[in-house]
């Protein structure tokens, strides 16, 4: 799936930008509140291209999700962005405890979505490429833990197959 989105961001004509604003618009609608924390995160003085990176992966990242086949995803609410968040945030902190540990929180994330975050650090390599006289390098850092925490938050908004069994002992999701 993340081949499909990639291909439709690389077109770059009318069609895609058509697209991508469509999956903005059903991104703001289906997940208000975790669209409205990663427009929080970019709005922070970003310069205009980590904005325009941002914003792209933001929404390539939504679609990712939405157009798996026979996934459903449950909306997010407050808490549950608000959980993504501290989880990467504890994490860090953690790695930034251990000098001798070798993984980054990325590559965590990474073990649960390899091939989107794949995806997010080639956008973001081509970037620091294409502006690399004139991007922030700290702006592209916020983009990414932005990025990062709208995949674990959507990762966990997946919703199980209908018919999955409830194991004994856990409590049905909402």
């Amino acid at each position: 799936m993340v081949a499909g989105i990639e291909a439709t961001f690389a077109a770059a004509d009318e069609r895609a930008r058509r697209l991508a604003l469509e999956g903005f618009d059903r991104f703001s609608v289906q997940q208000q509140v975790l669209a409205q924390y990663v427009a929080d995160k970019l709005l922070h003085s970003l310069d205009d291209a980590a904005l325009a990176l941002g914003r792209m992966l933001a929404v390539a990242v939504f679609m990712a999700f939405e157009t798996f086949p026979g996934t459903e995803l449950r909306r997010l609410g407050v808490d549950a962005v608000a959980a993504a968040d501290a989880s990467l945030s504890a994490d860090e902190e953690l790695r930034r405890m251990d000098p001798v540990d070798a993984l980054e929180s990325e590559d965590i994330v990474a073990m649960e979505q390899p091939a989107l975050v794949a995806f997010v650090n080639a956008h973001i390599g081509v970037t620091l490429e294409q502006h690399a006289d004139s991007i922030d390098v700290d702006d592209v850092a916020v983009v990414f833990r932005a990025i990062l925490v709208e995949i674990l938050a959507l990762s966990h908004a997946v919703a199980p197959p209908p018919g999955y069994p409830v194991g004994q002992g856990q409590e049905p999701m909402a």
